[in-house]
């Protein structure tokens, strides 16, 4: 919390508001009205059919963003309180269980009693711009994080919160040049996010017209030179891949540096750090990783180290009769359900049959194409991360530290 002759001042100021002099500050409790959101009773049914109000949960925050219009479920006015809706452009924040989320609510709503509402009072209406706040809640949102309450249900410490310093420009046009500049930001990584899910999808669609569907012997879709090849053949991954234990090369600290040789493992996780070994490291490439427990598998084309155990190391049996790649990718379309928590590779996984074409060059083909697609997805993924990197960056130098 702030002492009283604290001053704030940003590290960045736009040029046209570099001589505004310091922040003006006010606690949280003085500028907003502060109230839990609740959950109407689920065993009362006139509370939820045919609802049009909006009951906004966590789920809609990750479903749909920050900024939210909608909810994905809906109460009927016979579940509302006599205290009535929270307002429009109300903040709600999460204040127990998953701290150190939020959203700005532009419709009069309900949310449940995870969250906290933040109403901004009448006397600051011409005072504070929501949107402008909305952005700074992200650094409150880590202050949450850092200031919890000990034992039982994790929540934040809601005195600490009410009585939290809150700086905010002295002009609404200083608050607004903020919150635009985030506006833009936002737009373009949303921009680039639509692509990105965009060529996933493509790849999704390509994939089923490239490989053999359930019950077919050729794919729907053919390159010219390949259209008389004939039928593809079932084979066993058996019949492809050889399989390598990973112990060898298992890293023995798991204290991850910021640089060094990948530790890797097959589920999204891919890599977990680095480590600074210089012994049983994995160099047989390229070889696809695969998880004995989830069949989760990564294709990799650099050194590394594993994690744990529960990993198989794949590769070709004959390099001149298959494309890793094209295999990759067949296995990739292999619909396979884990009954239980046991090792699959050895006892089943290895024994499905995949369709593969006869001819290498028809494997090749087909692998060099999906992989250019990849790299395009991969392409605005990094983009995706240097906007959001961009965005932090500029929060911390906008922002004063609280």
């Amino acid at each position: 919390m702030a002492t009283e002759n604290k001053k704030y001042i940003p590290a960045l100021r736009f040029p046209e508001i570099q001589n505004d002099g310091e922040w003006k500050t006010d606690t949280m409790e003085t500028i907003f009205d502060i109230k839990n959101g609740y959950t109407p009773s689920k065993s009362n049914s006139s509370f939820w059919d045919n609802g049009t109000i909006p009951w906004f949960r966590m789920e809609d925050i990750r479903k749909n963003g920050h900024i939210l219009s909608d909810s994905i479920q809906h109460v009927t006015p016979a579940a509302v309180k006599n205290a009535g809706l929270f307002p429009a452009y109300s903040i709600i924040v999460a204040t127990t269980a998953t701290i150190g989320e939020h959203a700005l609510i532009i419709v009069d709503s309900l949310a449940n009693q995870q969250f906290t509402f933040l109403t901004k009072r009448k006397s600051f209406d011409n005072k504070l711009d929501m949107m402008y706040f909305h952005y700074f809640m992200f650094i409150i949102d880590e202050w949450c994080k850092k200031n919890t309450n000990a034992g039982g249900l994790l929540s934040v410490n809601m005195d600490s919160f009410k009585k939290l310093t809150i700086p905010y420009p002295s002009s609404l046009s200083e608050q607004k040049i903020i919150a635009d500049c985030f506006v833009s930001i936002d737009k373009e990584i949303d921009a680039t996010k639509r692509k990105f899910d965009l060529l996933k999808e493509h790849k999704k669609g390509l994939m089923q017209r490239l490989f053999t569907a359930k019950g077919k012997t050729t794919p729907e879709l053919r390159f010219p030179e390949f259209q008389n090849d004939g039928e593809w053949i079932p084979r066993p991954l058996s019949d492809i891949l050889n399989y390598e234990q990973p112990a060898p090369y298992i890293v023995e600290d798991d204290t991850y540096k910021k640089e060094g040789t990948p530790v890797l493992t097959a589920n999204k996780g891919f890599i977990l750090g680095y480590t600074d070994e210089s012994f049983g490291i994995y160099s047989k490439l390229p070889v696809i990783i695969f998880d004995d427990f989830t069949t989760d598998k990564k294709y990799v084309d650099f050194s590394f180290k594993i994690k744990s155990s529960a990993m198989k190391l794949l590769t070709l049996k004959d390099e001149e009769r298959d494309n890793l790649r094209f295999i990759f990718e067949c296995m990739s379309n292999i619909v396979f359900e884990e009954k239980e928590h046991k090792r699959y590779y050895i006892s089943e996984y290895q024994h499905i049959n995949i369709y593969v074409p006869s001819s290498l060059q028809e494997q090749n083909q087909i692998a060099d194409t999906l992989l250019s697609v990849d790299k395009q997805i991969s392409e605005y993924d990094k983009k995706i991360k240097a906007l959001e990197l961009h965005k932090k960056g500029l929060m911390q130098q906008l922002f004063p530290k609280l």
